[in-house]
């Protein structure tokens, strides 16, 4: 009922500023921005590499190489064929003998920062224009550690399905005027994008190990439309995906939502592979 409610409300007030809007002059085209999301530090809760016996503890690989590698995703609503997808993976950038415990700020190539360039993130008033198109910026983040072989031809291969995924689902979709509709349109969609993915994506030989994966979407909102949207994403849980079978892609354990309007943080653990690591994110404009 509470959900309801939350709903009704962002949905009242956008389309009760969209009547305002409607009789004012045309609004400027939104202006392009660059965002950018990023890992600032890491945490080895447990080592993934550790040989640990009872009373004497570690006595091999008792350190870490954390990196997270990113695979960075956008898709207007409505615009088809859209779909962008990239993969960050600085993994030789890695920190390197991070032990049990012990926290690293992350800086330069070893935060793996997706940016998304010429992003126009839209208000209300936007919505007026059916040529403005709300864009879905998102990343999917592996925990992973640096051992011999890297998983960078897995991650590639996600990413291009993904824009396949991402075509398919969102590109096509007719954005509602409701936030919390909004909302579920995104998630329903990008479900289904995730589906695509599993049903699609090959079979790969070993490489890093990979602790499990973060879901983070943006939603290009700014103004009155980011302040519903967050209304509604607030109460929302972060999105799992539980990939059977498969060690690549990792299972989403979790992420978040955010918009446009202000910097947004995260922190994720992940326990997987033996290990457990939690890292702190950012996202930020340029």
């Amino acid at each position: 009922m509470q959900r309801t409610r939350s709903r009704l409300a962002a949905a009242v007030a956008v389309l009760g500023v969209m009547g305002i809007a409607a009789s004012c002059a045309p609004p400027p085209a939104p202006a392009n921005e660059t965002w950018t999301f990023r890992a600032n530090s890491v945490t080895v809760n447990d080592s993934q590499d550790a040989v640990d016996l009872p009373i004497v503890g570690c006595l091999v690989n008792c350190k870490d190489e954390p990196y997270t590698l990113n695979i960075g995703f956008r898709v207007k609503v409505g615009q088809a064929g859209s779909a962008q997808a990239f993969v960050v993976n600085n993994r030789t950038d890695a920190p390197e003998d991070v032990g049990a415990g012990q926290t690293v700020q992350l800086t330069g190539n070893a935060q793996n920062a997706a940016v998304f360039n010429n992003v126009k993130a839209l208000d209300v008033i936007d919505l007026l224009n059916t040529n403005n198109k709300l864009e879905v910026v998102g990343v999917y983040s592996w925990a992973s550690e640096e051992d011999f072989i890297g998983n960078g031809l897995a991650a590639d291969a996600v990413a291009d399905i993904l824009v396949d995924a991402l075509n398919a689902t969102l590109a096509t979709s007719t954005l509602p005027s409701d936030a919390g509709i909004i909302v579920d349109l995104i998630i329903d969609n990008i479900l289904g994008a995730l589906g695509l993915v599993v049903n699609n994506i090959p079979t790969f030989g070993l490489g890093d190990d990979v602790l499990g994966g973060g879901l983070y979407l943006g939603i290009g909102a700014k103004g009155g439309l980011a302040s519903a949207i967050n209304g509604v994403t607030s109460s929302i849980p972060p999105i799992t995906f539980a990939i059977p079978i498969l060690n690549l892609p990792p299972d989403i354990v979790g992420g978040g939502f955010f918009t446009l309007g202000g910097p947004s943080s995260f922190t994720q653990t992940y326990s997987g592979a033996g290990g457990t690591h939690t890292y702190n994110y950012g996202v930020s404009k340029n």
